[in-house]
């Protein structure tokens, strides 16, 4: 066996060892009287990574292993009136230096036909981001769900929601956005929660049909009846040149994303799927031919995802698989080459529940063939030190929602 291989079989003994009933709940009321409420709650998700490139023996190679804690969660939230709703959420988790705020909005729905948001929120855009990361099939989230290339995440703005309804959902907002300056992504950023070097404004909207009624955005299925749903979404951000002169250089002007996602549900089989496109231009001056960035100053590719799972035991293990690419139109450019060929990512899984998604147990191996990008311990997104090479990564999580 190699070290690959000696070392998945010794995590995995660990998982068996350590699996063991765990208390699971839905957060913990402090305080309810009529309208008015309190409720704390978190996550706590312990992750285990071990990332194995084609040139795992050479200096500043990618390949190692590592065990952090993914995310580390606190909640708030409360109710005023029957009408007004409030959640502040942070993350102590090692995804960034400091605690990071998510989720900071107030939200009234006595408006005539929806609700409105007001706040630091997810932007109505991709599928697999407006899915939380405790109810993914995946431990990570894949490309399509990724902010790193081109979904907006969690921005400050205002979001206007349709009253809910068995066949029809909808949602448009506007937004003051971040992003980041590298051009080897196209990554969003709030302004809440990191310091975004420039932003700009940006409008988002998404509607989805689902025929067969409502159901959530949680992945997976528990037995569920049969429901099928398909979305469009879209987004478009202009750099509001709030910025000096000697700043102009290396920075987006435009980014415009547009997708369609799918997600089906039948007793406890589920699927889903989605394609993205987004279209980027830099500001007249910036550099060429960097990352996603090529010779005329665009930055224009496709993101892809299809998966599947079944529950082999109801409700207690299910067994995963799917795939997922990123797809430049103009090649990725680094150390001076460029590469051609799609990112695409071949993942497997198994998942073991205690209570569903509250309490479960997360195996993901990703088989990662020409691969552009990788994000490292700390989600920082980056060409390997292997790019255009073969890179295999295994994900070991523990989840526990409070």
């Amino acid at each position: 066996m190699n070290r690959f291989q000696l070392r998945a079989m010794g995590v995995l003994a660990g998982a068996a060892v350590t699996a063991m009933p765990m208390l699971a709940s839905a957060g913990i009321t402090l305080y309810e009287e009529g309208n008015k409420s309190l409720e704390i709650g978190g996550r706590l998700q312990p992750q285990y990574r071990l990332v194995d490139g084609d040139n795992g023996d050479a200096e500043g190679s990618d390949s190692g292993d590592d065990f952090f804690l993914r995310r580390m969660r606190f909640y708030i939230e409360g109710t005023l009136t029957e009408n007004i709703y409030g959640i502040w959420q942070v993350d102590f988790g090692d995804t960034s230096d400091d605690p990071e705020v998510k989720d900071a909005f107030i939200n009234y729905s006595g408006l005539p036909m929806g609700n409105i948001t007001v706040g630091n929120a997810k932007v109505p855009f991709s599928r697999e981001l407006l899915t939380s990361s405790k109810r993914q099939q995946f431990v990570e989230r894949t490309v399509v769900g990724d902010h790193n290339y081109g979904v907006p995440d969690r921005q400050m703005g205002v979001t206007y929601n349709l009253d809910d309804n068995d066949m029809v959902q909808g949602s448009l907002g506007i937004y003051q956005a971040g992003i980041d300056p590298s051009f080897s992504k196209v990554d969003f950023e709030s302004r809440v929660s990191s310091d975004a070097e420039y932003f700009g404004n940006m409008v988002a909207g998404r509607i989805d049909w689902t025929p067969l009624g409502k159901f959530k955005m949680a992945q997976g299925a528990f037995g569920e009846e049969t429901k099928f749903g398909m979305g469009l979404n879209a987004f478009t951000w202009n750099n509001d040149d709030d910025i000096s002169d000697d700043d102009i250089q290396n920075q987006y002007d435009t980014v415009n994303g547009y997708g369609v996602d799918a997600g089906f549900r039948s007793g406890y089989f589920s699927a889903d799927a989605a394609v993205q496109y987004f279209d980027a231009d830099t500001i007249d001056g910036a550099a060429s031919s960097t990352g996603l960035v090529d010779e005329n100053g665009d930055a224009k590719f496709s993101t892809y995802l299809v998966k599947a799972g079944y529950m082999v035991v109801p409700s207690k293990l299910e067994f995963v698989a799917g795939f997922s690419a990123l797809d430049p139109d103009d090649g990725f450019y680094a150390g001076g080459e460029k590469y051609d060929d799609m990112d695409k990512r071949y993942s497997a899984g198994l998942n073991y529940f205690f209570n569903k998604h509250d309490a479960k147990i997360q195996l993901t191996y990703e088989i990662g063939r020409d691969v552009l990008y990788t994000n490292d311990a700390n989600g920082q997104v980056q060409a390997p030190s292997n790019i255009g090479g073969d890179q295999n990564t295994l994900f070991l999580q523990f989840q526990q929602v409070l």
